[in-house]
Parts: structure tokens; C-alpha cells; sequence
């Protein structure tokens, strides 16, 4: 049984090849049509009669691989004939993402409300660098067709995403890597690594740390250690390996579990350059 929302978006590939000239729509559900023309196939649209002309919203594409793209996006009341200018004046662009209405009652003042809420949402989340020079002023049109208008772009964002262009989404933040730190004993098979989290204030130790096998006599909590490498740890070819990051209320905890001996493990965790937790991490 389907979801009342749910609906089907096409893609007609009018080439023939995934990497070619496509046609994307959603049928009965929308007029919005998106047609992506790499640059090297851009005469095709003097031949499309959706795009020749009609009035079109467009965004020209760069590298999209890039650390932050380019793109520009505008307006045209004839796509086939203003693309022209655009290959002989913008070197950047490698696709042209070129939305038009499939009943043709889109008109011009429309898509310049199309242009201002384009430009407007893109510079908003600021995934692209625009190299548009100016922003347009919003246009003066109809109440009804500033509604109408405001659907018509919510489809150009569904299409948009589905083409796998984020122009319109805010950046997903990249996990950054932690800063590990690291602990060893000089007189016994014991290698410790792992990292403090500031948000649960805990030193988490990482899988694969080595445990030291036995602990020196001073070392107290010999039964509470125990029961950690007992629920956490492993025996392989001799050596107690830790099988599954563990997070420890303390960085001394953490360090006198791996070393079998007291520890303090602001001092005795350093990271990679010889800096000591404590030197790194704020205590609270």
C-alpha cells in the first residue's frame, strides 16, 4: 500500500546515456521540468521545444567535486538563445540545470521571481559560491502568482536534489577526526590510545588498546580492572586486547587500566606532538 505522498519522478534520458541529456519530471504531480545538458551538448536546446523559446529558471553548474563550487544562477525568457552568450563569456560552467513549465504558462515577470528566490535560498545556506554579480530585487507580481511561484520553486528544489545538486541545502558537517592521545609502559607490553569527549566529559579508549597483564603492587583496583578486561578485552597470542571503544569516567582510570600501575592521565596521555592532555583539554 503506497503513502499518500508518495509520487514517481522520472528521467528520460534523451541521449540515451546517464551522463548525457536528461529530461526530469514528475508527471501529473508538477509541471516543473529539469533538463540537465552538459556544456558539450548545450546546442541541444535550440531543438528541445520545452526549452526553445519558453521562459526558464537556470543554474549553471562548476566542478561540483569542489571544496565549495561554483554556480550562477538566472532567468531567461528564451534559454536556447541566452545560453549562448553564457558559452562565450562564463569558461566555469560544466552543466546547465535549465527548469521550464511543460504547459507553458510560465512567463517572463515569473521567472524573475523564480531568479530572486533561487538566488535568495542559495545564498542562504551558502553551499556555492554564486558568481552572480548582483542580486535582483524582488519582483513586483500578482499575489496569486507569487503563490503559484512558490510551489513552482519548491519543485525546482525537489528536482534540484534529486539531480544530487545542493545548492539549495546548507553544507552537512564533516565529522572532524579526534585528536588522539597515547599511553605505554617502558617495562611491560601495555599500549594504550584514545580521546577525551568533551560533550560527555569521559576519556574514551579506543578498540585494539593493549593491556599489561599484570599490575604493580601499589595499584588498588585490581578487581575493578579486572572485571573491565573480563567484560571488555580479549586474550590474543598472549597480549589482553581491548575488542570495543570504552568510554571511562576519568583520563587516570583510563591510563591505570592500560598501564596495571596508578597513573595521573592528564599527564601521562600525550598526543601525537608530546602534548599532555592536560595541556590540550580545559579540566572542568
Amino acid at each position: 500500500m503506497k503513502a499518500k505522498n508518495t509520487f514517481t519522478i522520472h528521467t528520460e534520458l534523451i541521449n540515451g546515456t546517464l551522463s548525457g541529456v536528461r529530461n526530469i519530471y514528475m508527471g501529473a504531480n508538477s509541471t516543473c521540468h529539469l533538463y540537465v545538458i552538459p556544456r558539450d551538448e548545450i546546442n541541444i536546446a535550440n531543438s528541445i521545444a520545452d526549452i526553445s523559446g519558453q521562459p526558464a529558471f537556470y543554474i549553471l553548474l562548476g566542478d561540483t567535486n569542489a571544496l565549495k563550487p561554483e554556480a550562477y544562477i538566472g532567468q531567461t525568457t528564451d534559454f536556447a538563445n541566452r545560453k549562448n552568450d553564457h558559452v562565450q563569456k562564463k569558461d566555469f560552467w560544466k552543466t546547465a540545470l535549465v527548469f521550464v513549465s511543460d504547459n507553458h504558462k510560465i512567463y517572463g515577470d515569473d521567472v524573475k521571481y523564480l531568479e530572486y528566490l533561487g538566488i535568495e535560498s542559495a545564498q542562504s545556506v551558502e553551499s556555492f559560491a554564486l558568481l552572480n554579480g548582483s542580486n535582483p530585487r524582488k519582483p513586483n507580481i500578482a499575489p496569486f502568482r507569487v503563490n503559484d511561484m512558490e510551489v513552482f520553486f519548491r519543485d525546482i528544489q525537489l528536482l534540484t536534489r534529486f539531480y544530487g545538486c545542493g545548492i539549495f541545502d546548507a553544507p552537512v558537517a564533516k565529522p572532524q577526526p579526534e585528536h588522539l592521545f597515547y599511553v605505554h609502559a617502558t617495562d611491560r607490553p601495555a599500549e594504550g590510545m584514545g580521546y577525551y569527549d568533551e560533550n560527555s566529559k569521559q576519556f574514551v579508549l579506543v578498540k585494539g588498546c593493549i593491556i599489561a597483564s599484570q599490575v604493580v603492587a601499589s595499584f588498588k583496583s585490581i578487581a575493578a580492572r579486572q572485571k573491565f578486561i573480563d567484560e571488555h578485552c580479549k586474550t590474543e597470542k598472549g597480549q589482553i586486547i581491548l575488542q570495543h571503544d570504552v568510554p571511562m569516567d576519568s583520563p587516570s582510570g583510563a591510563s591505570g587500566i592500560i598501564l596495571g600501575r596508578p597513573s595521573n592521565g592528564w599527564d601521562d596521555w600525550k598526543d601525537a606532538d608530546g602534548n599532555k592532555l592536560g595541556k590540550v583539554v580545559k579540566r572542568q
